[in-house]
């Protein structure tokens, strides 16, 4: 799977060590709290506020639960994004190595979560994007994390989400194909807004992937030029993120 900057860079504090008691708290802290601040800062494209929040979610990695792994790996998803576009290669391999880990400790501790299963893929995919030696044993894995997902819940718009990305930026010697990414955006977007306001937590507990589901959606309208449904669906990825910059953009503002 390929991936461009609007999966989106910076350096790693998730790997500095707490003490004790910062750990202690953050194992209690609210996940859907942690995971809310990291998508704000993504959205803004705040990369001060994004390793802040990586930071302070370090001791979730101490956790055998799969959902506070899920959330950690979902915080290294988003600073992998960050890093990908900004093209800090070795930040990218470190924060993928972390979202790989923590989302086999997720689907370890609980070997039906679907959403982990996809998070991995697109962490894997995020790795196949920097090329080199490990671009097709990254690419697999990830079609196969994504696979896994399929099998346990088709329907989940987050899964649905993934493999529309993979299906995008994927090559067509290996499976891309953009219209039927495109289809699996909109599914995602459709399904996101049937669940409405806090209906797709998921197994994870945590919230996210439908302002992004809309602005593929767009991306894909305006591709096939269509520009009146592009705009339609960047002012609804705007909507349900007022701070999304790459939607913003898409707009001309």
């Amino acid at each position: 799977m390929m991936a461009i900057v609007p999966w989106i860079g910076l350096s790693l504090l998730a790997a500095v060590a707490l003490p004790a008691a910062a750990q202690a708290s953050v194992q209690a802290a609210d996940r859907g709290a942690i995971a809310a601040q990291a998508q704000t800062a993504w959205f803004a494209g705040d990369d001060a506020a994004l390793a802040r929040v990586a930071a302070s979610a370090t001791g979730l990695a101490t956790s055998s639960k799969a959902q506070d792994r899920y959330t950690q790996a979902f915080v290294q998803f988003r600073v992998l994004q960050r890093a990908i576009g900004a093209k800090r290669d070795k930040d990218a391999e470190r924060t993928g190595a972390a979202c790989i880990a923590a989302t086999e400790a997720a689907v370890k501790a609980d070997p039906k979560f679907a959403e982990a299963f996809a998070l991995q893929s697109a962490c894997y995919g995020y790795l196949a994007n920097l090329g080199g030696l490990g671009a097709i044993r990254n690419g697999s894995r990830s079609g196969k994390a994504i696979e896994a997902a399929l099998a346990l819940e088709p329907g989940h718009p987050r899964v649905q989400l993934v493999d529309g990305f993979g299906l995008y930026f994927r090559p067509a010697f290996v499976g891309g194909d953009k219209g039927k990414a495109c289809a699996r955006f909109r599914a995602a977007a459709a399904a996101f807004d049937a669940a409405g306001p806090g209906g797709a937590g998921g197994a994870g507990g945590i919230e996210w992937g439908a302002a992004e589901a809309h602005f593929w959606v767009g991306r894909c309208a305006r591709e096939a030029g269509d520009a009146a449904a592009a705009q339609r669906s960047f002012e609804r990825s705007l909507r349900l993120a007022p701070g999304y910059v790459a939607a913003q953009r898409a707009l001309g503002r």
